[in-house]
């Protein structure tokens, strides 16, 4: 299949290996523990995650995507922020929260 096909539902299928990730110290334990709550669940529950803690949610992806070069791994982030922001555009302001902006929220998008 051509990867230009892939379809954001056909990706989040995926089984990431997030302990592997934690293990090799591409990712803490907070990390793990946030995306732990986070993958595979419910729309409702991970809107209900996002308006507790929204910013440590996209801190984490875009830390995964800094350092994590797995193409499959890079896709399903980019897929959870996708699914993310379409369904509800206004999560966009989390990238703009005040805990972020030391940080070049763009650069990981750039590469």
């Amino acid at each position: 299949m051509d990867h230009a096909e892939l379809k954001t539902d056909q990706v989040l299928k995926r089984d990431i290996p997030w302990e592997t990730y934690m293990t090799t110290k591409l990712i803490t334990g907070t990390c793990l523990q946030l995306l732990r709550r986070y993958d595979n669940r419910s729309e409702s529950y991970r809107a209900a995650l996002l308006d507790d803690d929204g910013p440590a949610y996209v801190r984490v992806f875009l830390n995964i995507l800094r350092d994590i070069f797995k193409e499959e791994t890079v896709e399903y982030v980019l897929a959870l922020i996708d699914e993310m922001l379409t369904a509800n555009p206004k999560q966009s302001k989390l990238f703009h929260d005040e805990s972020l902006a030391e940080e070049d929220i763009y650069e990981p998008f750039l590469r």
